[in-house]
């Protein structure tokens, strides 16, 4: 929420188990009209010390659509690097989604 209470996004935190490692994903999702504005650094900073100050993790994994070129920008700017690539296929169309770390 932004100071006047009103929605920016959100955000999940959950496991995925990736052979025999258990790893901590966040998936963060801006309000569609607000990327491009120059807060998506604020947003993920946000999400990101809320999920350490409760989660108390040292490591934290995202999937990123490759065409979201902002997000990856931003996800960089935090220091998380790309670690691998796959697909998913939503809505009947392939989508390569980057790893990052």
């Amino acid at each position: 929420m932004d100071d006047q209470n009103n929605l920016v996004g959100n955000c999940e935190f959950y496991d995925v188990q990736e052979d025999e490692n258990q790893i901590l994903v966040v998936g963060p999702q801006m309000k569609p009209s607000l990327p491009g504005q120059g807060n998506g650094t604020e947003f993920f900073r946000a999400i990101i010390e809320q999920g350490r100050q409760l989660l108390k993790y040292a490591h934290l994994e995202l999937a990123v659509a490759d065409f979201n070129k902002r997000a990856i920008r931003t996800h960089e700017k935090e220091g998380l690097v790309k670690r691998g690539e796959f697909e998913n296929k939503i809505r009947g169309a392939d989508y390569n989604f980057i790893i990052m770390a």
